[in-house]
C-alpha cells in the first residue's frame, strides 16, 4: 500500500473555506471516477511546514493499492468529469509539493484529528528496529516512509491520534505537525 502525500497552499487572497470546499469536491470527483488502484483520499488542515515555506497549508493523502496505481491517478486527476474540480483547486494554489510514501504498519485509517511525527533517521542505522519502541508505545501509530522524493519533506511520518506523544529515537531529526481532517 503506498500513499501519495500532496501538500499545498492557496494564494494569500484565496478565501480558506472556498479553498477547502473545491479540495474536497476535487476528492470527491475522484473517489466518484474510481482509478484503478485507488483506495481513498483525505485532506487535512495542517501547522506550517518547512517545506511549504514554514506557512500553514494542506497535506492531501491518496492512498493507493500499489505504485502501478500511480498512472491511473495521474490520468484520471485531469480528466473527464474529474478535470473541473482538479483545475478550479489548482487554479487557487501558490504551492506545492508531494512525496510518495509506502505504509510500514500501524493502522491506515487516519483518525479526524491527529499529529504527524516528520522523521528523518541518521544514516547507518537499521529504521525497522528503531522504529519499534514508537509502535510498543503508541499502537496505534500509523508509520509510512519515503519511496520517491518529489519535493523537500522527511523520511518517514508517523501519524497519531490527537495529541499523542511520543518518544523519538535518539539522534533522529522531528518535525510534530498536528492536523484536522477535513469533511464532506
Amino acid at each position: 500500500m503506498l500513499a501519495y502525500i500532496f501538500w499545498h497552499r492557496p494564494f494569500s487572497h484565496v478565501d480558506r473555506a472556498r479553498y477547502e470546499a473545491a479540495m474536497l469536491r476535487f476528492q470527491a470527483a475522484l473517489a466518484a471516477a474510481k482509478p484503478p488502484g485507488f483506495i481513498a483520499a483525505v485532506s487535512f488542515r495542517i501547522e506550517a511546514v518547512p517545506w511549504l515555506g514554514d506557512h500553514e497549508g494542506y497535506e492531501d493523502w491518496c492512498v493507493l493499492e500499489g505504485s502501478w496505481a500511480m498512472d491511473p491517478l495521474n490520468a484520471f486527476a485531469v480528466a473527464g468529469a474529474v478535470q473541473a474540480p482538479h483545475d478550479t483547486v489548482a487554479a487557487q494554489m501558490e504551492q506545492g509539493h508531494g512525496g510518495i510514501y509506502a505504509h510500514a504498519g500501524g493502522e491506515t485509517r487516519p483518525p479526524a484529528q491527529s499529529s504527524v511525527y516528520w522523521l528523518t533517521r541518521p544514516r547507518g542505522i537499521d529504521w525497522k528496529a528503531a522504529l519499534e519502541p514508537v509502535r510498543a508505545q503508541c499502537p496505534t501509530a500509523n508509520i509510512w516512509r519515503r519511496q520517491m522524493v518529489l519535493g523537500p519533506a522527511a523520511e518517514f511520518g508517523i501519524s497519531v491520534p490527537d495529541d499523542t506523544e511520543i518518544v523519538v529515537p535518539s539522534g533522529w531529526q522531528v518535525r510534530r505537525i498536528r492536523r484536522v481532517r477535513l469533511s464532506q
